[in-house]
């Protein structure tokens, strides 16, 4: 919620310190609201005017900034009256993008974080009593669409590469050594190129031309079926669930 002191005075003199320091943070050709309360003389406010004679210079009350349509390149916050808290989401909707806020004689060190909090940046305090800082730089509840990051990493110049490590450091002699296919007793890589007697890769029926499976193999041990814990090395059936006796097929439960 949003609320101004009214007990608040204006000071003799006091104006024209404040213009002062207004002047020097407008730029020239601003549209400026001045946040005023409901009762100020017209001689002030056309003091106020002449002293921003190169911007174009509006006054408003806190309570119908809800309802206005137009936007500002300054919100000046404070100028009359001392202002106990700010209703962002109103002030953002009557700025123009990267707009700036005035609040004057306001609590600075609060200020600086609700400016922060609020989506607000280059906060600056110009005093004790004046600080300013930026609206976001796009329309309040304006929409874009992202675009998905390339899947690429890209390294700057800048980029510390002591710490990368080349893959090929991490090969030692013995994994440059081809392999010996002398080693290779059944399948395409053998030496001989042919299967073995009790071939269960499947390179018999490849060079057989076929899929058919291969004659049953007889088990020297009778455990076979109980799965590779029970299996010999030089087991046909390693690698393959365990099955039920007699029945070397495996079959899935669908």
């Amino acid at each position: 919620s949003s609320g101004i002191n009214a007990e608040w005075p204006l000071r003799p003199g006091l104006t024209n310190l404040r213009m002062e320091a207004l002047i020097s943070c407008i730029s020239e050709n601003s549209a400026v609201l001045v946040v005023r309360p409901a009762e100020v003389s017209t001689d002030t406010l056309q003091s106020i005017v002449s002293s921003l004679s190169s911007s174009t210079v509006s006054f408003d009350l806190l309570s119908r900034l809800a309802v206005s349509t137009k936007s500002y390149d300054v919100v000046i916050l404070g100028f009359f009256e001392k202002v106990d808290s700010i209703d962002y989401e109103v002030v953002q909707k009557i700025m123009k993008p990267g707009g700036m806020v005035v609040v004057m004689n306001g609590d600075n060190t609060t200020l600086t974080t609700d400016f922060l909090i609020n989506g607000f940046s280059d906060t600056q305090v110009l005093s004790d009593t004046i600080i300013t800082t930026k609206s976001p730089s796009f329309v309040f509840g304006s929409a874009s669409a992202v675009k998905p990051a390339p899947r690429v990493w890209k390294l700057d110049a800048d980029d510390d590469l002591e710490d990368l490590i080349d893959p090929d450091e991490l090969l030692t002699e013995e994994d440059k050594v081809p392999p010996n296919t002398a080693t290779y007793t059944c399948g395409p890589k053998s030496e001989k190129k042919k299967a073995c007697k009790n071939c269960s890769c499947g390179y018999a029926e490849e060079l057989a031309g076929s899929a058919a499976p291969a004659a049953p193999v007889k088990s020297s041990c009778g455990s076979c079926y109980l799965g590779d814990a029970f299996r010999c090395a030089s087991c046909p059936y390693l690698g393959m669930p365990a099955f039920k006796p007699g029945d070397n097929t495996v079959k899935l439960a669908l």
